[in-house]
């Protein structure tokens, strides 16, 4: 069941009823759009967890400003930047990281694909601990 839906709503003529224009599922993290013009729903599920995360947050912290987004058919954009400068972020810390780290360039030099690898999943870890706390949990 979604939890946030649009006040405009547009007559379906499947379901033979009026319908929200946007919905906004947090269970499910999906958002369902109503084309009045098509007369079809398109629905788009964010699979990232830093998605989930912040849309629980936001539920329970501020569910005035999910409500705004979905009535004001902007939560879809606003959930596609979110997932956008979040990966950014996460990734241009790891790439500082790899760049200045001293166990990470000896493992490169020496051609240890292994510790590589694992020191990288280490800072993806800590990079998302810091981005979390500053764009996630807002």
């Amino acid at each position: 069941m979604s939890r946030y839906k649009s006040e405009q709503v547009a007559f379906n003529p499947l379901k033979k009823k009026d319908v929200p224009i946007w919905r906004l599922d947090t269970n499910t993290v999906t958002v369902t759009h109503f084309n009045a013009d098509t007369l079809t729903e398109e629905s788009k599920t964010y699979r990232t967890d830093f998605i989930r995360y912040h849309l629980h947050y936001s539920d329970s912290k501020y569910p005035d400003r999910l409500r705004r987004l979905v009535n004001e058919g902007r939560i879809e954009q606003y959930l596609d930047d979110m997932e956008q400068k979040v990966s950014e972020a996460i990734a241009r810390q790891v790439e500082l990281w790899k760049q200045t780290d001293s166990c990470y360039q000896r493992a490169v030099l020496s051609g240890d694909a292994e510790k590589m690898l694992g020191l990288e999943n280490c800072f993806i870890g800590m990079a998302r601990e810091i981005v979390f706390d500053c764009m996630v949990y807002i």
